[in-house]
This record gives structure tokens, C-alpha cells and sequence, in this order.
């Protein structure tokens, strides 16, 4: 004969309920969690760009359009309180409104707020091996696809043409000047093939080029100025972590 359950049917069907419970109260706790994470990244966001505002230079007489320009951001007082800061990224009627952090490698803001508080949103931070003015032949800059849209979600939006034309500049203050982005190429690669090609090395800028002119989404209302420095902006696509979609600017 079969051996008797030492469970009785109702004690089984409470059990099974307990579980229930216990995962949808885990389930709760994870999407409050999510978004107090996003609010306190949010809030914190907002509290830099109001430190950092400061009014806006008039321009010299004689300035062309197009001139490097003096920043609009106090950086003095953007450092003292967040010193590893080294740019302001912007693009007009989008999300993109952040500083550029810089630490000793690249994990550290990969999951911090430049205040160093722990955080999903991260920062969105510049390649430690590059320099901090982006004067090197190409700079990495990398940010988080949040899925509240924030930080380099929108980035993805460049897979439509007509996102590009409605956003072909972005702006890149520094602490000495103001600069522009001219976005030249958008695509999605593999992020280990990106790594195996070292398309984030100066050597092998020609074959970057090549692959980002073969896989862009996009045709550019730019071409490329042989000596302007590329700056790369880098995020996860929004179906795989293991994809990256690059926005390949030249910092003009």
C-alpha cells in the first residue's frame, strides 16, 4: 500500500496560498523598490542641474554662430560638490540633460549617482583610459537604458530617421568651453564583438568608421571632419544587455 501523505489536502491548499502570498509580496517589494530607485535618481538629477545652473554668457561681439562658446554651467561649484565631473551632456527637447562623471574605472558610476549614493540609474560616465577634456581621437561615454526613459534611454530613438533630424546636435560643456556633438552614425553591435575589435581604440578607427557608415540607421546631415575628435555614446539596447546601440558623434 501507497504510504499516507503527512500533508492533508487543506493543508496543502494553505501551503500553496502561503507561496502565493510570499511571491506576490516579493513582487510588490521589487516594483517599489524599482521606483523609489527611479524617483530618488530622478530628484537627485534635478538637484545637480539647479546647483549647476548658472546664467548664460552673453555672446562676444563679432562671435559667429557656431563658436566655441564659455560654458553655462558653474562648473566651480559642480566640482567642489561632485569632484570626478568633467562635462554636461544636453539635447534640446529630450531627457538628455546630465553630467559626465569620471572615475578611476568603470564600475564605479556604473551603478552610482555622481553623490556616490547606490542607484540603478548609475551615471553616465566617461572611459577612464580617455582624457577628461575629450581631446583624444575617440572618448566612450556610457549610460543606462532605464525604462522610465531616463539617462541614455532615447538614445535608441536614433533608429528612426526622423528622430535623427529632429535631433542631429547635441551639446557638450566642459569646464573651459561649450561644444557641439554632430551626431554622424547610429547602429547596434554586439557588445563582445565591439570589445574583440577594440572599435573604442584610436588603431582601429578606420574600421569603426567603416562598420558604423555599413550599420547606421540613419542617413547623417554631417560628414565627417577628418580632424574633429569622435565621442561615442554608448547604452544597452532595450531587448538585450548583451547589445549596445552607439551614437557616434564628432565634437566640433
Amino acid at each position: 500500500m501507497p504510504r499516507p501523505s503527512p500533508f492533508s489536502k487543506e493543508t496543502l491548499i494553505k501551503l500553496v496560498r502561503l507561496i502565493l502570498i510570499l511571491m506576490i509580496l516579493i513582487s510588490l517589494w521589487q516594483i517599489g523598490s524599482s521606483l523609489w530607485g527611479y524617483r530618488q535618481g530622478a530628484q537627485t538629477y534635478q538637484s545637480i542641474r539647479e546647483q549647476a545652473a548658472a546664467a548664460v554668457p552673453a555672446p562676444e561681439a563679432g562671435e559667429e554662430s557656431g563658436e566655441n562658446t564659455q560654458p553655462a554651467l558653474d562648473f566651480e561649484t559642480l566640482q567642489s560638490l561632485y569632484p570626478d565631473t568633467v562635462a554636461w551632456i544636453s539635447c534640446p527637447d529630450t531627457p538628455i540633460d546630465y553630467p559626465i562623471l569620471q572615475g578611476a574605472d568603470n564600475s564605479y558610476y556604473l551603478r552610482r549617482l555622481p553623490d556616490g549614493t547606490w542607484n540603478n540609474s548609475g551615471s553616465l560616465f566617461l572611459d577612464h583610459r580617455n582624457p577628461s577634456d575629450f581631446s583624444g581621437t575617440i572618448s566612450s561615454v556610457y549610460g543606462h537604458n532605464m525604462k522610465d526613459g531616463s539617462m541614455f534611454a532615447c538614445l535608441e530613438d536614433y533608429t528612426s530617421q526622423e528622430w535623427y533630424d529632429q535631433h542631429p546636435v547635441m551639446t557638450l560643456e566642459l569646464p573651459e568651453e561649450t561644444r557641439e556633438l554632430q551626431v554622424l552614425y547610429g547602429f547596434t553591435v554586439s557588445a563582445q564583438y565591439w570589445v574583440e575589435q577594440g572599435f573604442d581604440q584610436e588603431e582601429n578607427l578606420s574600421a569603426l568608421l567603416d562598420y558604423a557608415a555599413r550599420n547606421t540607421t540613419f542617413t547623417p546631415a554631417f560628414s565627417r571632419q577628418e580632424d574633429a575628435p569622435l565621442t561615442a555614446l554608448i547604452t544597452c539596447t532595450s531587448h538585450s544587455d548583451q547589445e549596445r546601440y552607439i551614437v557616434l558623434c564628432q565634437l566640433i
